[in-house]
């Protein structure tokens, strides 16, 4: 009991919200975590990435709407999304800019929209309207899903709809090895839940799309998949354009992964042990063309994406392994509440015992 309420209050759970160690819930670690996540990187609405010039980006305010629909923080998400709206749909369709620089004259420098933002934004959106019973929330969802599928899913053979990282600058003729596609846009828990939601948004054939891709993009004697994929030709590659490495981008695909598939694993099992060489997570970005590592991904938040995998995996992760939650940096940060809200949804046994 002693541990269990130490847990509590070293998660920054608000006096209102800590529960008695009986009643304590999977959830109450996310709604804790949120609360510590929110005093660091939001401001007035705005999710801020204090290492980068704090700027903010449509990626970030979705995922911050989603959690904190999760931690069942209306007020939050409330100004999460009228920041958003009133400062990213400079566009003229329901796509929001990518990027808003404090820094930058004018703050938005490029229209162009980045799709995993705006099918995070819709599902947070979607997602909130359940919760709240807030329908006007669905029709904004469905306005965005549907400017996605008009302006960035385009159908390639062999594969069906896949999703374009952007409106702009990845179709053929944009870019060498175009199609591009980065296959950590594919949001496959935001595919699952919005399946059959908008007739004109092929969130089923993008799911069935990304695992098709998951399968068959993975690159090198390290069989892992890149940031960035060409589908130019008959066999995906590892877009020119790009270094070939599974990096940054690429960490979030078994998040994904592992929060959505019926199987997330037997496609990433072999990254799984990979990380698990030598009797602990060895997390770095590769290098796909030598597979050499090359930077360590240190942080927490990264680790917790390794422990949601095993989880997914029952290959031995424990929540033992799952770091208290601290902020650090903003990314890796993030990475760590939504592994947090994928294991509190699919795998709440690896969370640590409240016995």
């Amino acid at each position: 009991m002693i541990a269990t309420l130490s847990l509590v209050i070293a998660s920054g759970l608000p006096l209102a919200v800590r529960a008695a160690p009986e009643t304590f819930l999977p959830q109450d670690y996310l709604r804790g975590a949120w609360w510590l996540y929110k005093s660091v990187f939001v401001e007035e609405g705005r999710v801020v990435d204090p290492s980068n010039g704090s700027v903010s980006h449509s990626e970030g305010q979705g995922y911050g709407m989603l959690i904190a629909v999760a931690a069942d923080d209306r007020a939050g998400f409330d100004a999460l999304w009228s920041w958003t709206k009133k400062t990213l749909y400079v566009r003229g369709d329901a796509l929001a800019a990518w990027k808003w620089d404090p820094n930058a004259a004018g703050h938005v420098t490029d229209p162009n929209n980045a799709s995993d933002g705006d099918l995070l934004i819709a599902w947070a959106l979607f997602r909130a309207a359940a919760t709240w019973n807030a329908p006007e929330l669905k029709a904004e969802a469905r306005a965005i899903l549907r400017d996605l599928a008009a302006k960035a899913v385009i159908e390639v053979k062999g594969y069906g709809p896949v999703l374009l990282p952007a409106a702009h600058g990845f179709s053929a003729g944009e870019q060498a090895g175009a199609p591009v596609v980065n296959l950590s846009y594919w949001v496959f828990p935001a595919l699952k839940d919005l399946a059959g939601f908008d007739d004109t948004f092929p969130a089923e054939a993008l799911f069935a799309s990304g695992q098709a891709l998951l399968s068959k993009g993975r690159f090198g004697s390290s069989d892992l998949p890149a940031d960035w994929m060409s589908l130019e030709g008959d066999v995906p590659r590892p877009a020119p354009t790009y270094a070939p490495v599974f990096g940054y981008e690429a960490i979030r695909i078994p998040l994904y992964a592992a929060w959505a598939l019926a199987e997330p694993p037997r496609l990433l099992d072999g990254l799984d042990k990979r990380w698990r060489q030598h009797g602990a997570p060895a997390l770095t970005v590769m290098d796909l063309a030598t597979a050499a590592p090359l930077t360590a991904m240190s942080d927490p938040g990264y680790r917790a994406v390794s422990t949601l995998l095993s989880c997914s995996l029952s290959s031995g992760g424990t929540g033992d392994e799952i770091a208290p939650f601290a902020p650090t940096e903003y990314y890796p940060s993030t990475l760590h509440l939504l592994s947090l809200l994928a294991i509190s949804e699919r795998y709440a046994s690896c969370l640590p015992s409240l016995n």
